[in-house]
């Protein structure tokens, strides 16, 4: 079974003599049809001259945005629903409206033109389907698990963003991430449009057999709605993925399309056996110690807070302690930081000077996860989400979305909130943040590490060669040539020093440099975006609207300047 949604088509909503926004074309049996939504309206015209092109543009904006409403109630129902089982009081927006509302904020500072604005905002395509598996507490039936995709902008191609397997998942947190990965790919200058997956399924109740042919089901449906190539949709790990799913994905892909030469590039963080990427497993951690380290080193911002420069010495707290928690922890630590405490779904590890962070890690690994028994720290289960609260210098949430809202925005004491989750913040709490003077450093750029590499690995793919093999023993021995010539002349180089000029770089050393330079970078746009913002309008804003004010600015251009065959 399957619903597809089409809307934003880059043909029909720019065609200058037939204009009609793309409506439901198949059956939906899944939790969130809209099948049921009333017709959308159409709009016919044939523009004669710049004053009726401009009026007719305006009745057919209002008409999308009618049927847009209207569309767009199953997901108000869905919203709802994830509200109410995420904990969320009344009146605080979903994830979807989150993602809208901080747009709309970036949006009234801009001047681009409110048509290109209104279809950048909207999803591009998504798509519905369940996939059937047998039951496995009764091998005599099948059950149904709803999965989803969608790909939020094909501003540029191919577009991009994970698969995760959750029982929050829903469409919209769907629609909600896939914009986001949109965003985040346009500050960080990745050539991707955003888009995200997932599968109704909580992957801890499912041996692996289970998951392998959930995985398998799901990228053969992608394949056959031509939702998933390396030119058109790369996949990636997500909460409940990993380099394992994303072998079978690959494997499934190649099954159905063995003469692609670049096949392997139809996903991205595959194992390396399987055509991954050295440094793709730490990426995302690595990139949010990069972030919050250049922020941590802007004089001015550090003294607004009333913090030293630098990461040495600061008090960390992370919530969640997976793959991003757990590498951001350890580059916190390698680098001078104390993590003082570590937020678990189970409960609070905590030690005031400081958790052994590699010692944790191989603690989590050599006992299935649990870290409640960890002999370096004091572990409590009363009262979780008070962990936040802590008094440190830098609160790094990186497990769910709409973890800091405006209930316990006023009570976090943290002068530095580093977003490594997707969406931790509401907007209700960001306003008391911004109100209180703390830095929120905002997800869309510092969890921004997995797609930079997972941009590195697509074009590993494309190339079929290992970064630095073409080169590396070259820059060794000329490096070592150096060495010998400073040593000749008198020059007293120690081992160490010798070694650091000789070394070539391997595929991993790569990966990160082109990771910080990246991190660096965007950061240097968003900082150049807030000057000139309070240059033109003499108003402060925070860095999360100038990181959208900069991914936006780009995409829209994109958009305008490219132009469409139908458009005149």
């Amino acid at each position: 079974s399957l619903s597809l949604s089409l809307s934003g088509s880059s043909h029909e909503s720019r065609c200058r003599s037939t204009t009609r926004p793309r409506t439901p074309t198949a059956t939906n049996l899944g939790p969130l049809s809209t099948s049921n939504s009333p017709p959308r309206p159409q709009a016919r015209f044939h523009c004669s001259n710049d004053n009726t092109a401009s009026t007719m543009l305006r009745v057919l904006t209002q008409g999308v945005r009618a049927a847009q409403a209207g569309a767009l109630a199953p997901l108000r129902a869905a919203a709802a629903a994830t509200r109410a089982s995420s904990g969320l009081a009344e009146g605080e927006p979903s994830f979807h409206e989150c993602v809208n509302m901080y747009f709309d904020q970036a949006a009234e500072l801009m001047d681009h033109r409110e048509d290109i604005m209104s279809m950048i905002k909207e999803v591009d395509a998504m798509i519905q389907f369940n996939i059937n598996i047998e039951d496995p507490t009764d091998h005599n039936k099948l059950i149904s698990i709803p999965a989803y995709r969608a790909q939020h902008s094909h501003h540029r191609l191919p577009c991009k963003g994970g698969i995760r397997y959750s029982n929050m998942v829903n469409e919209d947190e769907v629609r909600a991430l896939s914009a986001l990965m949109t965003w985040k790919c346009a500050l960080v200058d990745v050539p991707f449009g955003g888009a995200k997956g997932g599968v109704v399924v909580d992957p801890r109740t499912l041996n692996e057999e289970q998951l392998e042919k959930i995985t398998r089901s799901y990228t053969a449906e992608l394949v056959k709605r031509n939702f998933i190539g390396p030119g058109i949709d790369v996949p990636a790990p997500d909460m409940g993925t990993g380099p394992r799913e994303m072998a079978w994905i690959v494997d499934t892909y190649r099954q159905f399309k063995p003469e692609q030469v670049s096949g392997q590039g139809a996903v991205t963080g595959k194992p390396l056996e399987h055509g991954g990427i050295a440094g793709r497993t730490e990426a995302t951690g690595l990139g949010v110690y990069f972030g919050v380290r250049e922020v941590c080193h802007n004089r001015k911002r550090m003294a607004a807070v009333g913090l030293p420069m630098g990461i040495e010495g600061k008090k960390i707290v992370i919530q969640g302690f997976g793959n991003v928690g757990s590498f951001a922890a350890h580059y916190f630590q390698e680098n001078g930081a104390d993590v003082i405490a570590i937020v678990e779904y189970n409960g609070i590890l905590y030690n005031e000077n400081g958790l052994d962070i590699d010692a944790l890690r191989k603690f989590k690994h050599d006992n299935d996860g649990d870290i409640s028994a960890f002999p370096g720290g004091s572990f409590t289960t009363e009262n979780i989400k008070a962990g936040l609260e802590i008094d440190c210098d830098i609160l790094i949430p990186a497990a769910l979305e709409q973890q800091l809202t405006a209930e316990n925005a006023p009570r976090i004491k943290a002068k530095i909130i580093g977003e490594a989750a997707n969406g931790p913040t509401t907007p209700a709490a960001d306003e008391i943040f911004n109100q209180a003077g703390k830095i929120v450093i905002p997800d869309m750029y510092l969890n921004a590490g997995g797609v930079v590499v997972s941009y590195f690995e697509w074009l590993k793919n494309l190339s079929n060669v290992r970064f630095g093999r073409l080169n590396r023993r070259f820059d060794e021995r000329r490096g070592k040539a150096i060495v010998d010539s400073l040593r000749s002349m008198g020059l007293k180089l120690d081992d160490k020093d010798a070694a650091t000029i000789i070394l070539g770089a391997r595929e991993a050393d790569l990966t990160h440099s082109g990771l910080e330079d990246t991190m660096i970078d965007s950061l240097g746009q968003i900082e150049a975006k807030t000057a000139q913002v309070y240059q033109e309008h003499q108003k402060e804003i925070p860095m999360r609207i100038a990181a959208y004010m900069t991914a936006i600015d780009k995409v829209a251009k994109v958009v305008n300047t490219r132009g469409g065959m139908f458009w005149n």
